[in-house]
């Protein structure tokens, strides 16, 4: 059991460190002239990521932390 939660706890954070970097680029890449604009993206586009996780981490019945 321990080592389970070990794998699911680093497969969540290659998953957020692997989005973080691409929206970081892609706002970097895209909206450096801008810097309002780029952080509401950076903030929207976090929102959605997060809620895909927990909607498809939640329909997969994971109990990460419990």
């Amino acid at each position: 059991m321990t080592a389970e939660k070990a794998i699911h706890v680093a497969m969540f954070v290659l998953i957020l460190v692997g989005l973080c970097s691409t929206s970081a680029w892609a706002s970097y890449t895209y909206l450096s002239d801008n810097i309002i604009l780029e952080l509401a993206g950076i903030t929207l586009s976090w929102g959605v990521i997060l809620l895909v996780l927990y909607i498809s981490f939640r329909a997969l019945n994971w109990d990460w932390w419990g």
